[in-house]
């Protein structure tokens, strides 16, 4: 079985409906041996979510919480079929960890077919890292030739535990699907928790098991180890120290 080093998907209170703070996160994912946390808070669009001031503001956060590296992101809505989020470029440059995702409540789902062009308008994208649990259902695609192209434009395809194994079981199969596309294909994947409390940070019990059923290469896992993760980051943000 795999063991993570970073748990890349992560909401503070700065979500508006996730309960713990920065420092009870970092806390939680030490006590886990985790040595990287992305805190992720969800874009403006979301309802509740903080504005641009605050993703502005997460130069203040400091490098390392304890034994702790925190990458400063942001888990940005997609706003429409044409790939739009609801951060502009400027802000998102700030930024050291990108995560573009769907919700229902933000952003109708259409056919499969528009789904399909708005995920490859995405891969085009050079300020995004990685997509965020793309196995909604009301989201479907053209998998394969979808994932083909995140794997040529250097997109990480996110294998969300809680999104594909607590929402229904279509979401696991889909995520299944996906997961073995990326490995049929040779493109990378993070395996995160999405969690909206400290309790949760590092939980992906179930998607680790689904991985190893696949017989997933290892190699492919960023989040596998700190420094595969920190080195991705440095090749994207010259800045990063």
């Amino acid at each position: 079985m795999f063991t993570l080093s970073a748990d890349l998907h992560t909401h503070t209170i700065g979500s508006g409906h996730a309960f713990s703070t920065v420092k009870e996160m970092a806390g939680a994912a030490s006590e886990k041996k985790l040595s990287v946390l992305a805190v992720t808070d969800h874009g403006s669009a979301m309802e509740g979510a903080s504005g641009a001031i605050y993703f502005r503001n997460l130069s203040v956060l400091p490098r390392n919480i304890g034994s702790v590296t925190i990458l400063k992101g942001i888990e940005a809505n997609i706003m429409d079929m044409d790939a739009r989020l609801d951060a502009d470029a400027p802000l998102l440059s700030r930024l050291e960890w990108v995560i573009a995702s769907l919700h229902e409540n933000v952003t109708a789902p259409a056919t499969s077919a528009a789904h399909t062009e708005m995920y490859l308008k995405l891969a085009d994208n050079p300020l995004v890292d990685m997509i965020g649990h793309p196995d909604t259902p009301a989201y479907a695609f053209d998998y394969e030739r979808v994932i083909r192209e995140f794997g040529a434009k250097g997109k990480i395809v996110e294998v969300n535990n809680e999104h594909a194994f607590c929402h229904g079981a279509q979401n696991g199969k889909n995520c299944a699907r996906i997961a073995s596309l990326c490995k049929k294909h040779g493109v990378r994947i993070a395996v995160n928790s999405d969690a909206h409390i400290f309790s949760k940070v590092g939980e992906v019990g179930a998607a680790l098991v689904m991985l190893d059923e696949i017989e997933f290469p290892e190699e492919l896992i960023l989040n596998l180890k700190h420094e595969r993760v920190l080195d991705y980051i440095k090749s994207k943000r010259a800045l990063f120290v």
